[in-house]
């Protein structure tokens, strides 16, 4: 994966809070030990997480689908670009690092050109790499318990029908965890006047706000559904950037 080197213009730092609005599994590998769930929640430190990986997927693909169902036009207006993700990926993994500035910059400078995608240029790719971080979720500090197990019965995938006598025990996080985590944004000069790359990040800040989406398993079953709301957005310049003490 290619390492886009431009310089930095600024960074932003958008602060969210996640409030699961009914129980929440962000799961782990099958629970090994004998009295542990058979499926466990991610944790650290005893506390549960919500990796910084898993927030950047589900959004990315929230953020896609809904910009997927705009017609070309109104992304044309909203963002200064229409093609949301790359063209001929197998083929470009072969370029030269010269080769895929040269694409990006094409791409970015002038619409009839366009083969990479929007999307890949805002949450990274398997050929270059993205501007934008999502840390880990952690929890506010809470007096009540962060994890309750649940139970559920097995299901049959063949005859669709509830296995007798067979339960699964499920850890959930409970609905009154706020979690806190923060999407930080490197805004590169790539040389035009106006970044495609800048406007898609401001419209995923404000996207996000007050946003209901699911995250994790069992959403089937009645897991993962969170709102989102920011709670402090701040850019930093040049100068605050190297400031010293």
């Amino acid at each position: 994966m290619y390492l886009f080197h431009s310089s930095l213009k600024y960074r932003r730092i958008a602060q969210f809070l996640i409030q699961p609005e009914e129980f929440l599994h962000i799961g782990h590998a099958r629970g090994l030990e004998l009295e542990r769930a058979d499926l466990p929640i991610i944790k650290v430190n005893n506390k549960p997480i919500i990796p910084g990986s898993s927030l950047k997927g589900a959004i990315r693909n929230e953020f896609a689908r809904v910009l997927s169902g705009l017609p070309q036009e109104k992304r044309a207006s909203l963002l200064g670009y229409t093609r949301l993700f790359t063209e001929k990926q197998d083929i470009m993994k072969n370029y030269e690092s010269k080769q895929i500035v040269d694409e990006i910059k094409k791409s970015l400078s002038d619409p009839n050109s366009q083969t990479i995608g929007l999307i890949d240029l805002l949450f990274g790719s398997e050929i270059f790499a993205s501007p934008t971080v999502f840390t880990d979720a952690l929890p506010i500090e809470v007096k009540e318990e962060y994890s309750t197990i649940r139970y559920h019965v097995r299901i049959d995938i063949d005859t669709d029908a509830v296995k007798k006598g067979n339960l699964v025990e499920i850890e959930a996080v409970n609905p009154h965890v706020v979690f806190e985590f923060k999407i930080i944004y490197n805004s590169l000069d790539y040389g035009i006047k106006e970044n495609p790359v800048d406007k898609a990040f401001d419209h995923l800040i404000k996207f996000l706000n007050n946003r209901e989406m699911l995250l994790g398993g069992w959403r089937s079953r009645g897991y993962g559904l969170v709102k989102l709301s920011l709670k402090k957005d701040d850019t930093l310049g040049l100068g605050n950037l190297l400031q010293v003490g």
